[in-house]
């Protein structure tokens, strides 16, 4: 890392990073005899120590090379550093003792305070060795302060040397999120995280953990869960190739991978926590440096809870095109003084790929405050694809106030001779 002596001072201090050596090849460049660099690239891979002779512009493989600098820091790694204490003077020093500490933006953490009071005779020397993860991005800066005592000095007071050593933290992982509030007080959860570092990592794992109202399910691709999904009363749908949620996950440079996640309420005030909860992502480098990097408390909006709370209970995942299907809806009156006199209101879709079967305006009758009743909606689909359920309006007799509720589920329509087999 560095090396500081003071032309006064008996003792030189060291300090060096500890880190795992990096992969290297050779790069094999060739070119044309009457160009203008000649045989230089030729002449350069002969001379690599990586390349085998007589084969130099083929690239076996990779060797390990001892780091050449400091290297890059990131958030959420541990750093390893090695001070080493020598004299190289013909003189003995005495009363030895060393402090070390690492000073951020923030705060000072003592990483080592040996006052063992050591004695370092000439050519001999003092090692420390210390680990600290760290946890706060920007400018560090690595104090070493040295006390020691030259015995038969004209002055008994002891020698102090101080010395510094800078360096910079940088940010490893680019996390974006994304909420979704669902109807039935679910909240689904996109995650992206993105590699920003200069070589490839392993995300060895990514979890959520949440706040203390929901608990959390992390969604892989397969088809139970996206029927699940689609059964959920979304206003936008997270529309994004959902990835299997596996371990050691490789992420090459610039790369992001997307995680989703459902958090189910356990807590009566769910609806209104603003708290999701944070990630916890624990990664790896190409040689098996551990990393950690753990998102401050993710907060939403909560959703605007409405007078006539309206879901989706039951409904068929997969219909047949010109074939009717239900689907059973849920009325909940929310408040907790007034009873409402309800009314359902169905519009005509013109292009969305199906009709309302039955009458589109009747009377659905006095619903208690916080009480529920079902109801069921038959539709005819008039085409394949995915159609989207929208156009539902229930209107309060009592006070005249309207509820309406659009893009309520999506259902995917096939054609019977390509329905999967049961």
């Amino acid at each position: 890392m560095s090396e500081g002596r003071d032309t006064k001072s008996l003792l030189t201090i060291k300090v060096l990073r500890l880190v795992r050596p990096n992969l290297i090849g050779p790069l094999a460049l060739s070119g044309d005899s009457h160009d203008l660099p000649g045989d230089l690239w030729e002449r350069e891979l002969k001379s690599d120590v990586t390349s085998v002779p007589g084969i130099e512009a083929l690239s076996l493989g990779k060797f390990l090379r001892l780091p050449q600098g400091f290297g890059n820091m990131y958030l959420g790694e541990t750093f390893s550093s090695y001070v080493c204490i020598q004299n190289e003077s013909p003189t003995v020093v005495t009363n030895v003792s060393c402090k070390v500490e690492l000073q951020t933006n923030t705060q000072k953490f003592v990483l080592s305070d040996d006052r063992t009071m050591s004695e370092i005779k000439t050519g001999s020397t003092l090692d420390i060795v210390m680990h600290h993860e760290v946890k706060e991005m920007g400018k560090h800066m690595l104090i070493c302060t040295l006390t020691y005592t030259v015995p038969g000095a004209i002055s008994a007071e002891p020698v102090t040397l101080e010395r510094f050593f800078r360096f910079q933290v940088k940010k490893p992982l680019d996390v974006k999120t994304k909420l979704y509030n669902a109807e039935n007080d679910e909240v689904f959860l996109e995650a992206q995280v993105q590699n920003i570092t200069s070589s490839a990592i392993c995300l060895e794992r990514i979890s959520l953990e949440p706040s203390s109202c929901f608990s959390c399910t992390p969604l892989t691709s397969t088809v139970d869960e996206f029927d699940s999904i689609k059964k959920v009363s979304l206003g936008s749908l997270p529309k994004l190739p959902l990835q299997p949620m596996r371990s050691n996950v490789m992420l090459d440079v610039e790369n992001s991978q997307q995680f989703l996640y459902r958090l189910s309420p356990i807590a009566d005030n769910a609806r209104s926590a603003t708290n999701i909860g944070k990630l916890d992502i624990v990664w790896r480098t190409s040689l098996g440096d551990k990393g950690r990097l753990q998102t401050s408390q993710l907060q939403r909006q909560p959703p605007v809870l409405n007078d006539l709370k309206f879901s989706v209970d039951k409904m068929p995942s997969i219909c047949t095109v010109d074939v009717p299907f239900d689907v059973t809806c849920k009325l909940t009156n929310t408040t907790s003084e007034r009873e409402m006199d309800l009314q359902l209101e169905l519009e005509s879709p013109s292009t969305d790929g199906y009709v309302w079967l039955g009458i589109t305006r009747t009377k659905i009758g006095p619903l208690a405050p916080s009480s529920s009743r079902e109801m069921n909606l038959a539709i005819f689909p008039t085409r394949m694809g995915l159609i989207n359920l929208s156009g539902i309006r229930i209107v309060d007799l009592n006070r005249g106030e309207k509820f309406s509720y659009n893009d309520v589920v999506q259902v995917l329509i096939m054609n019977e001779n390509l329905q999967p087999s049961q």
